[in-house]
């Protein structure tokens, strides 16, 4: 697919649903999306540090920032764009509001888990690193079993190999407009 043709509007826009840990590689997978579709980056973690300087993480201050998220999403899907929203994702709760809103602007959903190993993501978080995540292993041991399956068909990403063939899966998906 050429950068040119994947960043005009698309026939039916896809809402690509990353999930994962803290230190799964949802990010770096997201990163790696936008570069090869030009899909609209929606990241928890940059609006977070967008609207609050020193976020406390309070259950108020993440519903201005999922309140943020859904808004870019549906202002993407709407202009008849493709999505990728990188947030943790655990819960079904935490993904039922932008299902409906993908539903409701008839748009397809890709959903997505990257996984690692609990001995690479502690690795990857022990570390400094790029991008607005402050996420540590204290931060993954605190969320370890909140974790829940997708009501759908989901693909599976173990980020610590290659992503090129799981890119290509999603690329296809979200250009055939069929759900994984």
């Amino acid at each position: 697919m050429n950068m040119t043709s994947a960043k005009l509007p698309a026939a039916v826009p896809a809402l690509v649903i990353l999930s994962g840990y803290p230190g799964a590689g949802k990010t770096t997978f997201a990163r790696a999306l936008v570069e090869s579709t030009g899909c609209l980056h929606v990241e928890s973690d940059a609006i977070r540090r967008r609207l609050f300087a020193r976020p406390t993480y309070a259950p108020a201050e993440s519903a201005r920032v999922f309140a943020a998220a859904e808004s870019m999403v549906e202002a993407g899907l709407a202009g008849n764009r493709h999505v990728v929203l990188d947030a943790t994702n655990l819960a079904v709760r935490d993904r039922r509001r932008f299902v409906r809103l993908a539903a409701r602007l008839d748009a397809t959903i890709v959903p997505v888990r990257l996984v690692a190993t609990d001995a690479t993501i502690r690795e990857r978080l022990s570390k400094a690193r790029d991008g607005f995540s402050e996420a540590t292993p204290a931060v993954y041991e605190a969320m370890l079993g909140r974790a829940r399956g997708f009501a759908v068909p989901a693909l599976v990403v173990d980020s610590r190999f290659g992503f090129e063939p799981a890119l290509a899966l999603v690329r296809a998906l979200m250009e055939r407009g069929s759900e994984c």
